[in-house]
């Protein structure tokens, strides 16, 4: 997958000069490989200064010095040292290209010593153990560096898209400040905690938006995505043999945590589907089957839905390529259905995480006296893992908190009476015809040989499951087992935490309306994340506007909507190559996603790949009447 170079009336970065087959430098009496290095080397270390202001110049070698030692310090190892050498190295050399590598391999998740070694990788990037994290320094150090590479700009088209964006975002990093600076946080606080995820997205844009002027970053970036991808799935496939996973409770399978990366390869997917670059080959082949499967054993719900809903509305604007897009997904869905019913239990897994959660939270709705989702009756399984009203409602239609049913002696909600022509307790009839002698049900729904109720599922000794010769009745779905059991409850609690978040964040907002409770406020009684130490609801704008006041989601919106409309203009394009359309994809993905927890504003790793990508597709610096400059982009 590659980025192709658009022509321009320049004719100077964006035209692709014409280059012999296997030559890297463009002269053919010279070798290609030594040439390369001899030109890759100094060209990553001394950024162009023939057109760029000297204060820029210094700025970039300043930040680049920082951003190392602070990786060296970071990290206190020998892979630290190195990577405190490569890393800035490859971000003055290729500013776009080096930092979407590292949004798209560090993963922002702390380890706990649950988490396995690839669900945490490369976290110090975003959770560092200083006060600001690496990738602040080294997205500066990238946008600095782009600048320097097509310094001097052009005149900035301010009425257009980039522009709004640009204007959105900068006035979030004022609002954040502002806001720290009225509830009595220091200047450097309400910076670093506030307005860091929207300084991000300001760096993003600018590196997006620099994409179109770099040359090399073009040709390069779009591999290098795809190669960052296929060695993140070749990865998890060597760690789940060995249980390096995030969270067994939900999949033997379940990988990356961060919802970030399957919203990247789900954008990445979408992107490659009817591009005209497409090539029937094997890197082609092996990114589009790659891409899908990260977003699966992520396990991501919300990136589920956004994707298909983002997959949608490019299919319908690229209607006349539909031919194309068809065989695409002819080819990858049956090879996806083949590794999902040859690895043991995935597809079991994947049609819980996608389908049993959301069943459990409609047929039992948290109710509204209770403000702690977890709390929640419905939300609770009983002793066998399914939930109380499942058992059969008590008389006031409410599941009952224990999971058994009320002594109401009405029917129970299988309407099946038992063997003895009485309504049995659990709705099922009991293997002897007769009720037990508690007259209560057993855990299970299974009397025990004595008759008495039994607490769990296992046989008796005698290896009879109930007594009598006759087998036991058995429900039209079988039980779950003990793991389902947990993975339903784990996913009803998160459904109804979310839910509950949603109708709690907008009472508080009802009560402060105009200003907030600010971004110091701890958090507020009832909301699903007790643990938080700020106020933090599962809505992006409900957090904001509880934090920042009114203004903030407004800002947020426009910005989201502005590059939602830049996003389908670019799909529409017949002209966009499949880096626009991925970054066009993302832009689309990213709304809804936000709608179930604040990533922009709580995290570093989504304003920065949000930035870049709606950098990408809403330019703000124009590309024409820029003095011609010989040899490219090249530093």
């Amino acid at each position: 997958m590659g980025s192709r170079g658009t022509s321009t009336a320049s004719g100077t970065d964006d035209a692709p000069q014409p280059r012999e087959r296997g030559d890297l430098t463009g002269d053919a009496g010279r070798p290609a490989l030594p040439a390369a290095a001899s030109r890759w080397v100094p060209a990553a270390l001394r950024p162009r200064t023939a057109t760029a202001p000297r204060p820029l110049v210094w700025a970039t070698w300043a930040m680049a010095a920082f951003t190392a030692a602070y990786i060296a310090w970071t990290l206190r190892s020998p892979v630290g040292v190195v990577l405190a050498v490569a890393v800035p190295a490859l971000v003055l050399r290729l500013p776009v290209t080096g930092i979407v590598l590292v949004a798209v391999l560090a993963q922002e998740i702390k380890p706990n010593g649950r988490f396995g070694a690839l669900t945490t990788l490369g976290y110090q990037t975003f959770v560092s153990t200083g006060k600001i994290p690496v990738a602040l320094p080294l997205a500066l150090t990238a946008a600095l560096a782009a600048a320097v590479r097509w310094w001097p700009p052009a005149r900035p088209r301010l009425r257009s898209a980039g522009g709004v964006l640009v204007g959105a975002a900068a006035a979030l990093v004022v609002l954040s400040v502002v806001a720290g600076l009225l509830h009595g946080q220091s200047p450097f606080s309400a910076v670093n905690q506030n307005a860091r995820p929207f300084v991000l997205l300001v760096l993003g844009l600018v590196i997006g938006m620099s994409l179109r002027l770099l040359r090399d970053d073009r040709r390069s970036v779009g591999p290098t995505v795809g190669v960052a991808l296929c060695l993140l799935l070749v990865a998890a496939a060597i760690a789940i043999p060995f249980g390096e996973i995030a969270d067994d409770r939900l999949s033997d399978y379940f990988v990356y945590y961060d919802s970030a990366l399957p919203a990247i390869a789900a954008a990445v997917f979408i992107g490659m589907l009817g591009d005209d670059g497409w090539r029937w080959d094997w890197r082609h082949l092996g990114v589009l089957t790659a891409a899908p499967l990260l977003v699966l054993i992520s396990f991501r719900r919300s990136v589920w839905l956004a994707a298909l809903a983002a997959f949608l509305v490019v299919l319908v604007l690229t209607w006349p390529r539909w031919r194309r897009i068809a065989r695409q997904v002819v080819v990858v869905v049956p090879v996806l259905a083949v590794i999902a019913l040859a690895a043991p239990g995935f597809a079991a897994d994947l049609g819980l995480r996608s389908a049993g959660s959301f069943e459990l939270s409609g047929s039992a709705a948290s109710p509204t006296s209770s403000p702690k989702p977890s709390s929640s009756p419905s939300g609770t399984p009983t002793a066998t893992g399914t939930p109380g009203a499942n058992a059969g409602p008590p008389a006031s239609g409410k599941p009952s908190p224990s999971g058994k049913p009320s002594p109401t002696g009405k029917p129970s909600a299988t309407g099946k009476p038992s063997p003895t022509g009485k309504p049995s307790q659990t709705g099922k009839p009991s293997p002897t015809g007769k009720p037990s002698p508690t007259g209560k049900p057993s855990p299970t729904g299974e009397p025990s040989p004595t008759g008495t109720p039994r607490a769990t599922g296992t046989p008796s000794p005698s290896g009879r499951t109930g007594a009598g010769s006759g087998p036991s009745s058995t429900p039209t779905r079988p039980a779950p087992t003990q793991r389902a059991e947990e993975s339903i409850k784990h996913q009803t609690e998160s459904t109804a935490g979310h839910l509950s978040d949603l109708r709690l964040g907008w009472d508080y907002v009802r009560e402060h309306v105009w200003t907030g409770v600010g971004p110091q406020s701890p958090q507020l009684p009832g909301l699903a994340a007790r643990d938080a130490t700020r106020v933090y609801v599962h809505n992006e704008l409900l957090q904001d506007w509880l934090r920042y006041g009114p203004l903030a989601p407004v800002l947020v919106l426009l910005f989201l909507v502005t590059a939602g409309l830049a996003a389908l203009r670019a799909v529409r394009d017949p002209a966009s190559d499949v880096v626009v359309r991925s970054a066009a994809a993302f832009c689309l993905i990213a709304p809804l996603c936000l709608m179930t927890a604040p990533f922009l504003a709580e995290t570093s790793r989504w304003p920065l790949v949000l930035g870049i990508a709606a950098g990408i597709v809403a330019p703000l610096i124009l590309t024409r009447g820029r003095p011609a400059r010989p040899g490219g982009d090249g530093a």
